[in-house]
Order: structure tokens, then C-alpha cells, then sequence
């Protein structure tokens, strides 16, 4: 029997037991168990969804494979390898429009166009935070140096979008319908803002957040690198679940209710959530 649980800000969260204003402990979310897992023949460092298909960064800084996710049943082979045209030493993470690939290791964004496939630097001197896309081939990229959001234009122009007084933090990020934007900041709560770069609504989240994705309609998946609890946002309600003891996220993709975890690196594994009560 869950309970509801006030955190503030008109915020609520879905737990098994807690206290008012208390985050509920691991041991009292519903429990999530795996639709199905794929083990991947590479380690990872990132996924992201794009469209119909699941890409994999892997660590190796060489290539990106791409799943055929259908209903997100994992249970096939990749279906196509994307090399890189140049080696990545520390790749990071993956993003992805209708017309572009975007990959980003400790201090450089690299585009890649998914007719030509070459790899080319796009953003420089940036440690990539999160990545949203703010029309096709623009991108809004959180920077962990500078604290700043950057708005990326199709023709390589770049300018500063939010400032981190504006924003402190900025971490994940990810579009929203509409034309809205979510960022986590300062890995404690969820600023929206809209397409000027003006801030809208702050929901506060659990400390230590850093991971977010956000499906088609609007509903967002919070975690935390390593940790077993994730969050689900939709209307104004954040329900808590649990992942497997023996999971340890790295990134996160989320379509419709189905949830997508890169599992340290070795295998995709997916969830469905439950729909809300």
C-alpha cells in the first residue's frame, strides 16, 4: 500500500514509507524487475534513444551500435554498427536528432551527420553536462566547467543560453513537448524553462540527482549514477522505484513507460512503469 509523501513545492512522491519531507529509503519503493536484458559484447559509457532505435556509446571510443528497440523488448541483435572517423580517449555520452549523431567526451562535442557519418568536433573547451535539442541540428549543452547552458546553432554559431546565476549547476538536460526544457540543477531539483531561456517552475528532487531522460509526452525519468532508486515525474507527482540490488545505472533512455538502464557499463536491461494509480 504506497503513501503519499510531500516534499514541497506542490510536489509529491509515491513511496511504500517515509516521512513528511523525507525522500522514502531504497527498501520501501515498488520494485522494478526487468522485462528483458541484452548483454552488450562491449563495455558502454552512454545510451540515448533516437526514434525507434537505442544507440550505444562504447567505451572504446570507436564505434556506436545501434538496437532496434521496437517495443523495447531487447531481446535482438544489434542492428547496425556506427564506426567513428576519429578515436575518442574518454568518451562520455550519446545524443541524437533526425539528422545528426552527437558524442562528447571530457572537453570536446563532436557532431556527426547520419548521411556522411564523419565524425567532426563541434564544441570546444566544454565538459558536456547534458545535451536537449532545441530545433533539428541545435542543441542546448549544459557545461559542468562553467556552470552555463549553451545554445549550439546549426551553422556552428554558439552563445550563452541560461548563465549559472540563472541556473546554478546545470546538469542533465532534455526537451520537452512543447518546446519546454528540463535541467537538473545543482543535483538537487528540476528547473523547467521555456525557449527564451526564462525560468518557468523548480520542482525539488532527490539529492545527488543525476541522470534524466524524458519520453514523447512529457513524463521524466530522474536517477542517480550507481544508485537503485529512480523517480518518475508526471503531473506534479514523483513516484520512487527500486532497480535489482545488483544494478548499477550509468544512463538512462526512457520511452513511453518503458525505461531503458545501462547496467555499469555491460548490458542494457528494460522496465516497464507501472502506470499510475
Amino acid at each position: 500500500m504506497s503513501r503519499l509523501v510531500t516534499l514541497g513545492a506542490g510536489l509529491s512522491v509515491v513511496a511504500g514509507c517515509a516521512g513528511v519531507g523525507r525522500v522514502a529509503p531504497a527498501s520501501s519503493l515498488e520494485p522494478l524487475a526487468p522485462e528483458a536484458t541484452v548483454e552488450l559484447a562491449s563495455p558502454a559509457v552512454g545510451i540515448c534513444r533516437d526514434g525507434d532505435n537505442l544507440l550505444v556509446l562504447e567505451n572504446s571510443g570507436t564505434r556506436v551500435i545501434r538496437f532496434a528497440i521496437g517495443d523495447w523488448r531487447l531481446t535482438i541483435a544489434p542492428q547496425e554498427t556506427l564506426p567513428l572517423t576519429e578515436r575518442l580517449t574518454a568518451p562520455a555520452g550519446v545524443a541524437a536528432d533526425r539528422f545528426y549523431v552527437y558524442i562528447y567526451d571530457d572537453r570536446v562535442l563532436y557532431r556527426m551527420s547520419k548521411e556522411k557519418l564523419v565524425l567532426q568536433g563541434w564544441l570546444n573547451n566544454v565538459r558536456v553536462a547534458g545535451l536537449a535539442n532545441f530545433e533539428q541540428g541545435i542543441m542546448l549543452v549544459s557545461d559542468a566547467d562553467r556552470g552555463a547552458i549553451w545554445y549550439k546553432g546549426l551553422f556552428g554559431e554558439s552563445r550563452r543560453f541560461i548563465s549559472g546565476a540563472e541556473i546554478a549547476r546545470p546538469g542533465p538536460l532534455v526537451a520537452l513537448p512543447g518546446g519546454d526544457f528540463a535541467v537538473v540543477s545543482s543535483a538537487s531539483k528540476l528547473v523547467y524553462f521555456n525557449r527564451s531561456g526564462v525560468a518557468t517552475k523548480t520542482v525539488p528532487l532527490p539529492e545527488g540527482s543525476d541522470l534524466l531522460a524524458a519520453d514523447e509526452t512529457g513524463l521524466l525519468c530522474i536517477g542517480q549514477r550507481g544508485k537503485q532508486q529512480v523517480w518518475v515525474l508526471a503531473a506534479n507527482r514523483l513516484a520512487g522505484y527500486s532497480l535489482p540490488d545488483s544494478v548499477s545505472p550509468l544512463s538512462i533512455a526512457l520511452a513511453g513507460r518503458r525505461l531503458a538502464v545501462l547496467d555499469a557499463g555491460a548490458r542494457i536491461s528494460a522496465y516497464r512503469i507501472p502506470e499510475a494509480e
